[in-house]
């Protein structure tokens, strides 16, 4: 792939995976999800995954840390939320 186009790529992602947070969190704030709900950890694990990898293609270390661990919280979260509805 053309460096400007996998650039590009990692950009989207960046994007996409920050528009998950914002809206993941709005609408807990709104209470149109629960903090338990599939759809709210499925929101973060995208996101800290999308908005993980685009700062690692841009050499951000602690950004991509930040976020990759964001999305191993929400794996955790949905699977500990997984076991308590048995």
């Amino acid at each position: 792939m053309h460096q400007a186009t996998t650039k590009i790529v990692f950009d989207v992602l960046g994007w996409l995976g920050a528009l998950l947070f914002l809206v993941s969190y709005f609408l807990l704030i709104i209470k149109k999800w629960r903090p338990t709900s599939v759809a709210f950890h499925l929101a973060n694990i995208l996101g800290g995954l999308f908005v993980g990898a685009s700062a690692l293609y841009d050499h951000s270390y602690p950004a991509a840390f930040l976020n990759f661990v964001w999305g191993a919280i929400a794996i955790y979260g949905m699977y500990t939320d997984n076991l308590r509805k048995g």
